[in-house]
């Protein structure tokens, strides 16, 4: 009996008395809902509701020794970014449900010459089939349906619904990719225009936004390709442990394992860039920090000339203002008579003989002071020439 519902977007419905082909395009939350109703694996239902980065897994049901049922499933993590706080996650899946009939007569080999097609016996018929996609976007949705797999590929190689699916999710991930990438490319030319001043005032939170959200890409990347080889390893124990029904579409297989190849390669592609995009913001990262750091270096360097000279002003006046409060005193009398006015007194050169020796030598001792490494390193060099030592040959290099 064909399950309908209007939570279900049915899109194709190929069926004859004993072989259908019924996909449909989900949100996850219906899915999630009619997850009891459908008889989802448990395994399966279990990412409906983790939030995992990826999975991929296949279960079979026997009839004695004779396989009567194939469930498989693959789920990525894709994170969009359209700017350093605004972005989504998404969690596309697919999930596909072969019901088999008993396989007892061969393939009609009336159409050879066409290739083989299925036989007419419903003993042999290629069953039922159900693919649910998940969560993707209306883009993606539209381009499946445009590239609907043929019968033959379809009927004798469930993997070809990963195959279509993941071409898609790969689609997707480039597109992220690019999202993220437009956003560090905007910080590299904004860096060629921008002043000294608008450089180090860099916001560096939204820099180390971005990085985080570059990380999760590389990660779900990384993932991805590992989803995508599983896939193709299940393909190949699918053909190596029922060849009777593999076998009876080995261009299928072939034309399938070259899909999800080449999907994963793309995936892999994607990861590279995406930690060579980490590179190029860590590169603008240091910039920035290295130009902020210059612009601290350059005000500290004011700032200590600015003391130096304020120290050797003060250091110059020191002496003074230590011979004008010993004159000051009580000792000497710059007036004369009984009239209260100031008069220079005679022996007034006494300040000038003592405050300039005195400030002369407080430069000197200061001076010695602050080079005596310098002094004392000139001293050994030149020490060490008049004995006629050998260079080292190393100060040549």
């Amino acid at each position: 009996m064909l399950f309908s519902s209007p939570l279900f977007n049915i899109t194709r419905n190929d069926a004859t008395a004993n072989n259908r082909v019924i996909t449909s395009f989900l949100k996850h939350e219906t899915l999630k809902q009619c997850a009891a109703l459908l008889d989802l694996p448990s395994d399966f239902q279990r990412t409906l509701k983790d939030d995992l980065n990826g999975s991929s897994h296949t279960e079979y049901g026997f009839n004695g020794n004779e396989i009567s049922r194939h469930k498989s499933w693959t789920v990525f993590k894709l994170k969009k970014v359209n700017t350093a706080d605004n972005y989504y996650w998404m969690q596309p899946s697919v999930f596909v449900e072969w019901n088999i009939p008993p396989q007892q007569t061969p393939t009609d080999s009336r159409n050879s010459d066409r290739g083989t097609q299925p036989a007419k016996n419903s003993n042999n018929a290629p069953g039922v089939q159900r693919v649910f996609f998940v969560n993707l976007p209306p883009d993606e949705q539209r381009s499946i349906q445009k590239n609907f797999p043929t019968r033959n590929l379809r009927y004798y190689n469930p993997y070809i619904w990963h195959a279509v699916f993941a071409r898609e999710v790969a689609m997707l991930y480039d597109k992220c990719f690019w999202s993220l990438r437009n956003l560090v490319r905007d910080i590299e030319k904004k860096r060629n225009t921008s002043t000294l001043a608008e450089l180090q005032a860099t916001d560096f939170p939204n820099l180390h936004d971005i990085a985080r959200h570059i990380f999760h890409s590389t990660e779900i990347l990384e993932v991805a390709e590992h989803t995508i080889n599983s896939v193709v390893a299940e393909q190949s124990r699918w053909r190596e442990e029922f060849t009777e029904i593999a076998s009876k579409a080995r261009g299928a297989h072939l034309q399938t394992g070259q899909k999800l190849a080449f999907a994963a390669k793309e995936m892999h592609s994607l990861k590279i860039r995406s930690k060579s995009l980490t590179d190029r913001l860590d590169n603008e990262i240091n910039l920035a920090f290295n130009l902020v750091n210059q612009g601290f270096g350059r005000n500290a360097q004011s700032d200590s000339a600015m003391m130096k000279t304020i120290g050797v002003v003060s250091l110059v006046y020191l002496p003074g203002t230590f011979v004008s409060g010993i004159f000051g005193t009580n000792f000497f009398d710059y007036q004369s008579g009984e009239a209260e006015s100031w008069e220079m007194a005679k022996n007034f050169w006494l300040y000038w003989a003592v405050t300039l020796p005195l400030t002369l030598a407080t430069v000197v001792v200061w001076a010695l002071w602050h080079y005596r490494l310098t002094l004392k390193k000139g001293y050994w060099k030149g020490k060490s020439k008049v004995k006629g030592k050998d260079e080292d040959p190393i100060d040549k290099v």
